[in-house]
């Protein structure tokens, strides 16, 4: 099959693609990159030390020191070690509408398209292109928690666990029909990353339901959304974040952070330097105390 895969070039994703490709050996994989940066990223404090833990120390600093050294014997491929265990193609964007990512999406004749932590909402006709269909694992249990940072939207309200959703693309922003939700149990001991890229584990896992399904000819049994118990939000503010840390939540910390990326260091290779200069506070706290990291 001919697959087309949509995420960022962050932690989250290249844990993503790890755990899918795999099971993708005998298909064709293009993966299309995005590399956005929401101003909230930027103006919100716990913003920008969630974008520093997964984008700037992960890809910046941590996976150009692993590629140096050479990721054989790891468990878990960085972007270029991704590249070189499957063969696979990259292509960065900034707009999935445009005219060039068009004629990229229809050169690529994808059967498929999925879409997971991408950043970019998909439009007609880039949504039409695939012939089984664009679809997307939404880290959160629709329809009552579409929209952004919806791990962090679960931890706050108290939840037990964290739900993942497959769906269709259609016309609205998460409001395509649901294939089905699969569930991350809430750690509360554990940081508010932790709970962010482990969420999709159970949405990639319905994805890959879906796909046996396909290649078995089998048409994907969808539901639509109750649009009454949609509750859509954006990013949170500092209020939103006042309460998290009333209730004890963390951003990251050390040991989340090893458990995470541990297993893309190769046999022998010491956890490096930055990581223990990010976390020298009990919490990661505002962006100067990793800016010089």
């Amino acid at each position: 099959m001919n697959i087309v895969l949509c995420t960022k070039r962050d932690l989250a994703g290249a844990l993503i693609l790890n755990q899918l490709m795999p099971h993708l050996a005998d298909d064709k994989v293009t993966v299309l990159l995005s590399d956005k940066t929401r101003p909230a990223e930027k103006a919100q404090p716990e913003l920008s030390v969630m974008k520093f833990l997964e984008r700037d120390l992960a890809i910046d600093t941590l996976f150009p020191l692993i590629d140096a050294q050479g990721n054989d014997g790891a468990a878990l491929a960085t972007f270029a070690g991704l590249q070189a265990r499957h063969g696979l193609s990259f292509h960065t964007l900034s707009d999935i509408n445009s005219p060039e990512a068009l004629e990229l999406l229809r050169g690529l004749e994808p059967d498929l398209v999925l879409s997971v932590r991408f950043s970019l909402i998909f439009k007609r006709p880039a949504m039409d292109i695939a012939r089984l269909g664009t679809w997307n694992v939404h880290p959160g249990a629709l329809p009552r928690y579409a929209g952004l940072f919806a791990p962090f939207r679960s931890l706050v309200e108290g939840q037990d666990k964290i739900g993942c959703t497959l769906h269709r693309i259609d016309d609205g922003i998460d409001t395509g029909p649901i294939v089905g939700i699969g569930w991350l149990p809430v750690q509360r001991e554990r940081s508010l990353l932790w709970h962010v890229v482990n969420t999709y584990r159970p949405g990639l896992s319905l994805f890959l339901d879906l796909l046996d399904g396909l290649r078995q000819g089998r048409a994907p049994a969808v539901i639509d959304q109750d649009r009454g118990q949609r509750l859509y939000q954006s990013m949170p503010d500092s209020a939103q974040f006042e309460r998290f840390r009333a209730m004890g939540l963390r951003l990251g910390d050390r040991d989340d952070y090893l458990n995470i990326i541990g297993g893309f260091l190769p046999p022998g290779m010491a956890v490096p330097a930055a990581v223990d200069a990010a976390f020298a506070h009990e919490e990661v706290g505002a962006p100067c105390c990793c800016a010089h990291a």
